[in-house]
Formats: C-alpha cells, structure tokens, sequence
C-alpha cells in the first residue's frame, strides 16, 4: 500500500502540472506502474476507495469540469469511464493488440488515438447522446 500511496502522490503532481494530457502508456511511466500497483491490489482483495491522497477519478473530474464545463455528476461518470479505460489499456494492450491483430498499426498510434478518444469521451454530455445509426454493410 505504501508504494500505492507513493505512486498516487507522483500521479497527482503529474495530472495537476499537466492537466487534459496522457500520462503515458508504458509500464516504466508513473501511470503504468500505478496502473500495474493498482490492479495487483484489487486482485488480492484490497480496497483502494477512501484512501488518503490522490483519487484519479476525482482529479480527472475536475479537469473535464473545467475544460468542457461538464456539470460535477457528469464529470465524475465520463472520469470512471476514463480511468477504468486507462487502466484497462495499460494491463492489456499486449493482448488487445494480439487479438485484434493490428500489429501493422504501430503501438504509439493505437495509443494517441486512445488519448484522443478518451478527451472525446470526457468533452460528451451525460447522459450520452443517442447512439448513432448502424451503416449498412
């Protein structure tokens, strides 16, 4: 817990000097290893709610309140979302880009085009808007 608590604490300078970017996807980022901490934590039955220090949902919901001027129930849902897909990216993206067979799409494409969809995510409204119309194939 104590090197949770340490990477949560290097994760909030980070977020609060550099608000709206991506802290970055590799496993030797501070995001990757908070990531890495974080899930191993969950899955031995620890609970990280409540924790003194840094809470990412909380810090990206004031940055999507501030930049898009999402109210604070819609920033915190489009925060979750955001971070569960942060995290989500980093413990899998060796078997996502494997299974979805995009090895021909370089891995720093993949994650800038991640980043510009997450901002997209935390600039939209919730409740979301309609789900758009399937295309005929």
């Amino acid at each position: 817990m104590a090197v949770f608590d340490d990477l949560s604490a290097q994760l909030a300078f980070l977020v609060s000097e550099h608000p709206l970017e991506g802290q970055g996807h590799g496993i030797d980022t501070v995001m990757g290893k908070w990531s890495t901490v974080a899930t191993a934590l969950v899955l031995r039955g620890h609970t990280l709610a409540g924790r003194p220090g840094f809470n990412p949902v909380e810090a990206m919901a004031d940055t999507l309140a501030d930049a898009y001027g999402l109210d604070p129930l819609a920033a915190r849902v489009r925060s979750a979302q955001i971070v569960a897909t942060a995290i989500g990216w980093r413990i899998f993206e060796d078997y996502l880009v494997e299974s979805g067979e995009l090895d021909e799409v370089p891995v720093a494409t993949l994650r800038e085009e991640l980043v510009h969809s997450v901002r997209r995510l935390g600039a939209t409204p919730w409740p979301s808007p309609t789900d758009p119309t399937p295309t005929s194939r």
